[in-house]
Order: C-alpha cells, then sequence, then structure tokens
C-alpha cells in the first residue's frame, strides 16, 4: 500500500524511506503485540483480542493479503499476522466459555460465532475494496497513486479508513472487556505498550508524515471524521492503562493462573451467574462460602457503645479478599508429579496417618479466627445457599430439573448419565469431577464402596466431622479386617463405620465401586469403574518443592450416577413396588451383609423415589457358590436375565466392545459365554454359536507394552492394567479378538470396565444397543464359572419357561464382588438409522449415551498371516518390575 506511488518533485527524496521505517516500526511493534497477547492468554487461561475485534483483525488482514497488497514484504507481514491471529483465536475457543457465564450460549459456541464473523467481515471488506478500487472508476483518484499498474486507486486510504476503524473498534472493545471482566486476565503493560505505540507509529505518525508532506493526496487524514477517530482510540487506549492499573491492584490471582475480579459485589455476582457452568465448581463454592462468611455482623443490641464497629471500608475489602484468596487456593484440587498405583494396598498406621479432612477444617477455624470480630462465624455444618448450588449437564440421557428445595442443589440427573473422570491438563469434555459427583456441602452419609483406598485423599474430599461415611471394603480375613479398624480408632476418626462383605471360599475379592450419596432432597446412585484414589479420579501427587499439581493425568475412568428424589414427609416405599433396577441393588446391599452395619442405609434407601429407573438394569457379581434351583442369579446369568427384562433379548446379530483393565486366563469358552449372555440367553447352554462368530464379533481392548511405555505416567502407573504372560501365551488365548486400548486423551492409561453391544434383534430385526459401565473385568472371577454336577443332568429350559440358566445340579461360582449398570440406548437414537438388512449400528449409535474413551475400531495385535506385531503390557514380567523398581530407586535418591 503506497510502496509503488510516484510523489510530485515537491515531495521530499527520503519520502519512501521514512515510510517504510515508520510502517516496519508499527509492524515489529504489533507484531510482538500479537505473541504477547497469546502467551499472556495461555498464562491467565483466558483470551485477550476482543471477538468482534478479533474477527475485524482476522478479515481486514486476510483480505489485504490476498486482494489488496501487491509487493512481497507487506504480503510477508500481513501473512505473518494472519498467523499469529490463530493463535489468539485458539485461546478465544479454549478458554472463552469462563468469560461468557452471563451469556452461555455464547461461550458454547464462541467458535462457530468467531468464524461466522470473520467469514462475514471478509466478505463486507471484499465488496468495500472492490468497490473502492475499481480499475474502470476507482472512488476519489489521486496523481501518483498507482495500483496494478492503474493510476489514480488509492490504496492507502483504503487502508486508512479500513484499519482505523478496526483500531477503534479494537481500542473501544478492549475497555469495555477490561471494565467488564475487572481482572487483567491476557493483558499487561507490556502489551498495551507495544500495541499502543505500534499503532501510533503505524498508523498516526505514517499517515501525519504522508499529510504533512504530500497533503493534496492525504488531506483526509486531517479531515473531521478521521480526527475524530484517531483521538477516538487514543483516548480510549490511554484510559485503559487506568483501569489495568486500578483492576490489577485489586484482582484475585488462582493457583492455575487464572485471575478473577477482586471487588466484594463482583465476586457474588459471579458465584450467582457460575451456576450454569460446569467446569469451576470448586472455585464457585469457594467464592460463595468465602462471601457467606465474609459479611460483618449486624449490630447486636448488647453490643458496647462506646467501642467501634469494625466496618472500615478499605480494612473490610482488604480482609475480604484475603479470606476470598485462601479459600480459592484450598479449593484447587492437589495433583502432582509421578505416581506409583497399588491396588493391594493394606492399611497401616502410615497409611492412616494425615487426615487431610480433619487438617482442613482447622485450617478453616483459623482463617475464621484471624479475621475475627469482622466476619461472623458460618457452621460447619451448615454450608451458604451459594455454596451448594450444582451444575447440570447438557447429555440427553440427563434431562436435569431444576425443582429442589430451597438452599439444596437441584436434582441434576434424573434419568441417569454417564460420564469420563476428570482428567488433569486435558480438555474437558463430557466428564465429572469427584468434588461434582460428591456434592459434599450437601451430603449428610456417604455408602462407598470400593478395591483400593487412599484415606487422606478422601478425607480431603469428604470431612468426618460433616458427613457420616460408611466404607465396604476388601480384606479378606479377621485380622487385617480388625487391623484396618484398629488403625481408624486410634486416629479418632469420627462419623465412619468399616463393613467388609462376606469373604468365605471361593470369594478373593471385593471388587465393586458403589456410592450412595444420601441427600436432604435425594439419593445420588453412583456406579464408577475408578477406585477411592486420586489417580483413579484424573488427579496426581504433588510436586515436593511447589506443593502443587503440574503432571497430567495418568488414568481414566468412567461413571455413571443417578439422582432419585426423596418422597415427600419422610415416607418410604414398599419393596415390592421397586422397579428392577432398585430390587437388584436392594438384595446387593442384603448380601453384602450391610444391614449388620448399618441398617438404616440399607432401609434408607427405600425413602427415595426409584420410579425413573425402570430402564436400568443394576448388574451384579455375589461372591459364592450359587446353586441352579431357586437361586438369584448373578454374574453372567444375571447379565442375561436382565436383558430379557429389559426386552433386549432373541438377538440375531450382535457386536460386542469390553474395555478392560484386568485380562484373566481368557479362552474361546468364555468369552463364548460372555457372548451369548449378551444375546440375552442363559450362558451355560450350548447355543451352536461357530468360533469365528465370536471371534470377528467380539473385540476386547487392553493396552500393549508400547501404549503404556509411552503414557503421560509411563511404566510406573502400569499396575493397574494387569495381564499374566503365561494366560496369553496359551494357545487357548482369544488373540484374534485383542485391540490395543488406547485412550482418546493422550498418554492417559484407562481403568475402564466398559461393555458396548450393538446389534438387531427379534422378528422385525430391530436394531439396539446398550452400554454396560461398572466394576467388572473381562475375566471369570468377575462374571462367574460354570461348575458342572457330578451326575449328568437333563438341560435347563429357555428364559421364558423356566428361567434356568444352569443345568440343574450345576452351580455358579463367582469370587469376586462387582457390580454396575446397563444403560440401553434411546430410541431415538435408533430410529434414524438407515441399516441394510445384515448391517448393525454404528458404533456412532452410542453418541448421545457416553463418550467412548478409547480409540476404536482399536489396533489388533495379529498382522498379516497371524503374526504377532504386538506385546500386551504384562506388570508382573521381570523387565517391567524391573523398569518400575529402577524408577522407584530414583525417585528416592537425594538430589
Amino acid at each position: 500500500m503506497g510502496s509503488n506511488d510516484i510523489p510530485p518533485p515537491h515531495v521530499p527524496s527520503a519520502y519512501h524511506a521514512t515510510c517504510t521505517v515508520l510502517l516496519a516500526i508499527g509492524g515489529c511493534l504489533w507484531t510482538v503485540t500479537y505473541v504477547l497477547m497469546i502467551r499472556q492468554s495461555l498464562r491467565d487461561r483466558t483470551y485477550s483480542m476482543p471477538l468482534a475485534a478479533l474477527a475485524f483483525n482476522f478479515a481486514w488482514e486476510i483480505m489485504f493479503t490476498i486482494y489488496i497488497s501487491e509487493t512481497s514484504l507487506e504480503k510477508s507481514v500481513f501473512a505473518c499476522w494472519m498467523v499469529l491471529d490463530i493463535g489468539l483465536a485458539y485461546t478465544m475457543v479454549e478458554y472463552g466459555a469462563n468469560e461468557w457465564r452471563h451469556a452461555p450460549v455464547v461461550g458454547r459456541h464462541i467458535g462457530k460465532i468467531l468464524l461466522g464473523s470473520v467469514l462475514w467481515i471478509c466478505w463486507a471488506l471484499w465488496a468495500f475494496s472492490s468497490w473502492w478500487v475499481d480499475l474502470a472508476n476507482p472512488i476519489n483518484p489521486k496523481d501518483g497513486k498507482i495500483f496494478r499498474g492503474v493510476v489514480g486507486p488509492d490504496t492507502t486510504e483504503l487502508g486508512y479508513w479500513t484499519s482505523v476503524v478496526a483500531q477503534v473498534l479494537l481500542s473501544a472493545m478492549l475497555l469495555a472487556q477490561l471494565i467488564v471482566r475487572g481482572h487483567s486476565g491476557g493483558a499487561s503493560y507490556m502489551i498495551w505498550m507495544a500495541r499502543f505505540f505500534g499503532s501510533l507509529s503505524g498508523q498516526v505518525i505514517y499517515y501525519g508524515y504522508c499529510y504533512y508532506v504530500w497533503s493534496e493526496a492525504h488531506g483526509y487524514f486531517m479531515s473531521r471524521f478521521s480526527v475524530c477517530l484517531w483521538m477516538t482510540w487514543i483516548l480510549a487506549d490511554l484510559a485503559y492503562l487506568v483501569v489495568l492499573k486500578k483492576v490489577k491492584g485489586s484482582e484475585i490471582i488462582l493457583k492455575d493462573g487464572r485471575k478473577i475480579r477482586g471487588e466484594t459485589e463482583a465476586l457474588l455476582h459471579a458465584a450467582q451467574m457460575a451456576s450454569s457452568d460446569n467446569d469451576d465448581e470448586e472455585l464457585r463454592q469457594a467464592i460463595a462460602m468465602s462471601l457467606e462468611e465474609s459479611k460483618p455482623p449486624a449490630p447486636s443490641s448488647t453490643s458496647n457503645p462506646s467501642e467501634p464497629m469494625p466496618n472500615s471500608e478499605a480494612s473490610f475489602d482488604e480482609d475480604m479478599r484475603r479470606a476470598i484468596a485462601l479459600s480459592l487456593e484450598e479449593s484447587v484440587p492437589e495433583i502432582n508429579s509421578t505416581p506409583l498405583p497399588n491396588q493391594n494396598s493394606k492399611p497401616t498406621s502410615s497409611v492412616l496417618q494425615g487426615w487431610h479432612g480433619i487438617d482442613r477444617k482447622a485450617m478453616e477455624q483459623e482463617r475464621l479466627a484471624r479475621l475475627g470480630k469482622r466476619k461472623r462465624s458460618v457452621s460447619p455444618g451448615a454450608p451458604s445457599k451459594a455454596a451448594k448450588q450444582e451444575v447440570g449437564s447438557n447429555s440427553t440421557l440427563e434431562n436435569p430439573t431444576e425443582s429442589s428445595a430451597p438452599g439444596h442443589p437441584p436434582i441434576q440427573y434424573p434419568r441417569g448419565v454417564i460420564k469420563r473422570t476428570w482428567a488433569f491438563k486435558h480438555k474437558r469434555t463430557n466428564d465429572i469431577k469427584i468434588e461434582e459427583v460428591l456434592q459434599a456441602p450437601t451430603l449428610n452419609i456417604a455408602v462407598l464402596s470400593a478395591f483400593d483406598w487412599d484415606v487422606d485423599w478422601i478425607f480431603s474430599k469428604l470431612d468426618p466431622v460433616k458427613v457420616k461415611q460408611i466404607w465396604i471394603m476388601n480384606a479378606k480375613g479377621k485380622d487385617l479386617q480388625e487391623q484396618w479398624r484398629r488403625d481408624a480408632a486410634e486416629q479418632s476418626v469420627p462419623n465412619l463405620k468399616m463393613h467388609f462383605p462376606p469373604m468365605a471360599s471361593p470369594i478373593q475379592n471385593m471388587h465393586s465401586k458403589l456410592m450412595l450419596l444420601f441427600h436432604d432432597t435425594h439419593l445420588r446412585i453412583v456406579l464408577p469403574t475408578a477406585n477411592l484414589n486420586k489417580f483413579d479420579w484424573g488427579e496426581t501427587n504433588l510436586n515436593v518443592r511447589t506443593k502443587q499439581m503440574e503432571q497430567a493425568a495418568v488414568m481414566e475412568n468412567s461413571v455413571f450416577l443417578i439422582d432419585l428424589p426423596r418422597f415427600p414427609d419422610g415416607k418410604a416405599g414398599a419393596r415390592e413396588d421397586l422397579t428392577w433396577f432398585g430390587k437388584e441393588l436392594l438384595y446387593y446391599l442384603e448380601a453384602q451383609k450391610l444391614g449388620e452395619t448399618s441398617k438404616n442405609a440399607v432401609e434408607g434407601v427405600l425413602k427415595f423415589d426409584f420410579s425413573q429407573t425402570s430402564h436400568l438394569a443394576f448388574i451384579h457379581s455375589i461372591g459364592g457358590r450359587h446353586a441352579s434351583a431357586g437361586a438369584h442369579w448373578t454374574g453372567l446369568p444375571g447379565l442375561s436375565m436382565s436383558l430379557h427384562r429389559l426386552n433386549l433379548g432373541e438377538v440375531s446379530q450382535i457386536q460386542l466392545d469390553y474395555a478392560t483393565s484386568s485380562v484373566g486366563a481368557l479362552n474361546l469358552e468364555f468369552l463364548k459365554k460372555l457372548y451369548i449372555s449378551a444375546c440375552g440367553l442363559p450362558p451355560f447352554k450350548d447355543h451352536n454359536i461357530p468360533n469365528d462368530s465370536i471371534l470377528s464379533q467380539f473385540r476386547f481392548y487392553f493396552p500393549s507394552q508400547a501404549t503404556v511405555e509411552n503414557s503421560t505416567g509411563g511404566v510406573a502407573c502400569g499396575g493397574t492394567n494387569t495381564l499374566n504372560e503365561n494366560h496369553f501365551s496359551s494357545s487357548a488365548f482369544p488373540v484374534l479378538s485383542m485391540r490395543d486400548y488406547k485412550s482418546t486423551k493422550p498418554g492417559v492409561l484407562s481403568h475402564n470396565k466398559i461393555l458396548l453391544a450393538r446389534g438387531r434383534r427379534g422378528k422385525e430385526n430391530t436394531p439396539f444397543a446398550w452400554a454396560y459401565i461398572g466394576s467388572a473385568n473381562l475375566t471369570e472371577s468377575a462374571w462367574g464359572a460354570q461348575k458342572l454336577a457330578k451326575a449328568q443332568r437333563k438341560e435347563g429350559e429357555e428364559w421364558g419357561n423356566t428361567g434356568m440358566p444352569l443345568q440343574r445340579g450345576d452351580k455358579l461360582e463367582v469370587r469376586n464382588w462387582e457390580c454396575g449398570i446397563l444403560v440401553p440406548v434411546l430410541d431415538d437414537s435408533l430410529e434414524d438409522l438407515k441399516l441394510g438388512p445384515s448391517e448393525v449400528p454404528p458404533i456412532s449409535v452410542f453418541e448421545k449415551t457416553l463418550e467412548i474413551p478409547f480409540q476404536y475400531p482399536g489396533e489388533t495385535y495379529i498382522g498379516e498371516n497371524n503374526s504377532q506385531q504386538k506385546k500386551p503390557w504384562f506388570f508382573r514380567s521381570q523387565g517391567n518390575i524391573a523398569m518400575v523398581n529402577r524408577l522407584e530407586q530414583a525417585r528416592k535418591t537425594p538430589r
């Protein structure tokens, strides 16, 4: 723009050189501005440039690169800015939702809005520019101005009017953005300086110089309208500097780098508005609790009138900010460096030391004491209303309703939902944090079942002073059980009871994962694949030096949860009125003899409405030996019976995908029994299904050695995934069905136990699909094995007659306690499918039901000509154990 101009004789000979220097200074400073904006946005987890301004800048650079500029230098500079605009656009899409909580629709679709705006402005700029520089009839032609070899079209003036409008828009919107946000996220003094002086040099000084030496061609610069425009952006930028200084003096900086407004009124507004956002539950609760606790005491008739009231505004605001900052820092989840999960940890006094839940209470009391008489104290059992607000989700399964008692969280998931567990440093999708699961501020009683326990971590999430807890634990043998109880008693842990289900032979493990979370308004039933440790819920260890989370998540899981409303007036429902889901849940709790530890916990389940669970099935494996005659079916027969009950039997075609974290002594016969059960048929009857059909229609997913080695935590985190090398080497192992488990979140290993089924059923060849989420791995220990009777017996009949899955006299032997949920895919996801006669629904049919966490269809372990291409992960192999030991030794070595 202007580089091809031929100025008249009175213009100094240094005209072109001076213009080039001024534009170069402006261009370099604006390049620095873009880089600093991107860096600051990533640091502060926000975006710097307002949406409309970014769209205008992006479109301007696109049009002037492609259509207006003629020299290589101009095109290169504009193209460089275009690339940097992509970085700015990324920060807007990544963090934009945080800044648009007051308009969540904009936050959810900010990327689409930005793209649409850029395209529209490109169109508008093209229309304006093509009209301005029409070679046959240019607007305001001038001698000495040349465009594409034609004298007259003035691209310098075109560049001025379009850029000054963009500059006014940017400066005004940046000022407005800073005022509205009330914090300096994405901003800094260096960014302001580079931007202000870059615009001053490349626009005001450059065009001012052109006007001074060649006024007849640049008289527009000093027109009244022009002066109004460039004075407007200069004043806006100077005002911006004043406001920036003010907000930096009051803002609060969180541990993760984000910044929030520091004023009391704005924080209260943020706590109220944030109820639509699911990403910052801890932040929202901390703000709300700090605001509630920070109110000055109301005047009392017993107050000493001579004692001055501590209501100095400056002093009050300063203490307020400190209190909020402390609460916000305490609310950040603790994660860390290199973990080594141990599923076989035993309770010792060292394991039970450092009860962070109790320490947290003491810390909170100290904080309140520091605030002294200026703040009123809040009872630990009475969280503020704002702290109790919870967030709904958008999954079609959830159908969230806002009906709830005042001061209590809404019923979020009345028909149930499947979510992934949150993973630190990975983008949030349809996931959930442990804090969001527990709803600790309103939780009264928590029944928790798991195989592996991180005691300190649990009490950092649930304060035993506030929440009564019943732990259903894995401990075989009275000595080990009593050791757990003694250690808890020595620590004087309040409100805690430990329960140990029957563990007589052949039972080996209490492996089930279950939570019953009792609130005043609802019962939340949670069925995760995760144990109760930080790694399974997306957290890692603290860095010893910084005391902050640094390493990304190393493990992920899935979780089903449903909220059941409490019956009015405290009444209880009848057992016979329960749905199939409710009856099986209650039967399972009674089989575990939970009533011996807490009768109220078992009977309390009947005080909640199960009517919205009729489409679900609670799937369990009850440890022990079960006779065929008159048995309550569990394990594989229980899965089959549940499918029959949900009208998902009579299967003609089926495809199965099983994500498992452990694989037992697997063989084709067991795979066939699971396949038959998934068809809704009695599993221990010969149904003449060819082996080739099983191998081609059943895929199971387990990580390879390379996948574990290349994961975020490396081999040190591979202990959760177990496969015996001898079992894999057996000729009976169905390796043709095996796939490499790779998470869709790079570097994350899996503790998932997910079975996905899709196919056709019934005389009308109706498509169907369902998902199992639970604790059961792909093992006979989890699902049960048939123990044949000594004498040959007559075969059992189909479900429709007697319902007998075993031959008479046979037994089902289950070595693990397990439980899970079976969730059918909703009809509306199946109705619109266009399938051929022999086609089953595609894997995408699960999109509205759950987010599939693994790559499908997965890489096979067998290549061409049946040659083995991949090596599975064997945690107990000598090489892997040696690697883990070396890592442990290196970690313990002083540096």
